[in-house]
């Protein structure tokens, strides 16, 4: 197991993530939208906090997330899943599971990682875009695409302000269509060639380095680079795990699959 560091917004310093040691989240912006609609970009904090949730989950680090109390007391939850124990007439598919949160005591916890989302190194949360220049998450999907979404919001660091949202979809967008064109040329279900090894691991550093998520994206497109500069007939095995860990897995799928 690679060592995975975050930044501690407490000390204000990158420490070690440890095996089982508490992650408490810091989520500073909260969605804004109108008309039942969600700002794409302020959706980031919430999208960012489930991407390390399952990243910590990938690389089998035993943590748990923590919050603080709504109420201000000295106690923190932990988010949990509720649920009834299945009757014989009743299966999986049909059961609800329901989200609670279990009450941890301080003093209970030996070590935790402050995490912040939705605001710079110094505490200060980023101004929201006016609303005119907000673009709906439901828009933003139906125009661009979900893989579009994910790499505008990935393309910067979690700890700067994004961009302009039209300028990063469209960008996120070209992206998005230059892997897909990569992954014509490439040899499908194929180990990719030993001696372009160093890009995986470069890729799971980066992300291993206070969830780097923009430098990831460098090194996953330097890699398409060299396997078109090859000629394609590369083995796609290395990229479509980098896709998978992005949760973009979709863009290594046949079209209309």
């Amino acid at each position: 197991m690679r060592e995975i560091r975050l930044y501690d917004s407490l000390t204000g310093q990158l420490v070690p993530v440890s095996a089982g040691d508490a992650i408490r989240v810091e989520v500073r912006t909260s969605p804004t939208g109108f008309d039942g609609g969600v700002n794409v970009e302020s959706t980031r904090p919430l999208v960012l906090f489930s991407f390390l949730e399952r990243f910590l989950q990938r690389e089998g680090l035993g943590t748990k997330f923590l919050f603080d109390s709504p109420t201000g007391e000295d106690m923190l939850y932990e988010l949990s899943e509720e649920q009834e124990p299945l009757s014989d007439s009743d299966s999986a598919a049909d059961h609800d599971t329901e989200m609670s949160l279990l009450e941890v005591s301080r003093s209970d916890v030996d070590r935790w990682v402050n995490v912040r989302f939705g605001a710079g190194r110094d505490g200060e949360e980023w101004e929201p875009a006016s609303s005119g220049e907000r673009i709906l998450l439901s828009d933003a999907l139906k125009h661009f695409g979900h893989p579009a979404v994910a790499l505008y919001l990935l393309g910067t660091h979690y700890s700067l302000p994004l961009g302009d949202a039209s300028t990063g979809l469209v960008t996120g967008s070209k992206n998005a269509l230059r892997i897909r064109e990569a992954v014509k040329t490439l040899v499908p279900d194929q180990p990719s060639p030993p001696d372009m090894r160093h890009y995986m691991e470069a890729f799971r550093d980066a992300l291993a380095n206070d969830l780097d998520t923009p430098l990831a994206l460098v090194v996953l497109f330097e890699w398409v680079l060299e396997a078109e500069r090859r000629g394609g007939e590369v083995g796609d095995n290395d990229l479509r795990v980098m896709l998978e860990v992005l949760e973009l897995e979709d863009l290594a799928a046949p079209v209309g699959a």
